[in-house]
């Protein structure tokens, strides 16, 4: 089977995608929400059900994530390989995650890693690719314990 020749808007559009998830995963390692903003649009729908979490809207997901600020201190993200399906003005994509985050409890750390999947809708938007609805889908996940 032979590669697939990809348009010159296809190339554009998938380097946006990559920069899309590059900008959001070093806003949130930074805890930088004016820049995660550039990564949703405002009406976005957020899914953490595997997580134990309901659907919330962009802005109340947002909220949440700031109320974890005080006992997650510190996280590293690291995504595989992007998987896109280009459709005009619309996108979808699987980015798979690993996720390690250091949680500080009455004085204790510790530290958990899980595996992810973001399962996204994007739209292009006068600004740029946006995410407008995802589904964080658990694969695993794993806690060793107290770390200092």
């Amino acid at each position: 089977m032979a590669d697939r020749v990809y348009t010159d808007i296809e190339i554009r559009d998938r380097f946006s995608i990559m920069d899309l998830y590059d900008r959001q995963l070093a806003a949130a390692e930074a805890w930088d929400f004016d820049a995660y903003d550039t990564t949703f649009v405002e009406a976005a729908e957020i899914d953490l059900r595997d997580f134990g979490q309901p659907v919330r809207s962009y802005a109340a997901y947002r909220d949440w994530l700031a109320s974890l600020r005080t006992v997650m201190v510190a996280a590293q993200r690291i995504t595989g390989g992007l998987r896109v399906q280009l459709d005009g003005d619309r996108a979808t994509t699987r980015v798979p995650v690993v996720c390690y985050v250091t949680m500080e409890l009455d004085g204790v750390r510790s530290l958990t890693y899980t595996g992810l999947f973001y399962n996204d809708v994007l739209a292009r938007t006068p600004d740029g690719w946006r995410i407008v609805k995802r589904y964080e889908e658990l694969a695993w996940s794993g806690a060793p314990g107290p770390v200092s």
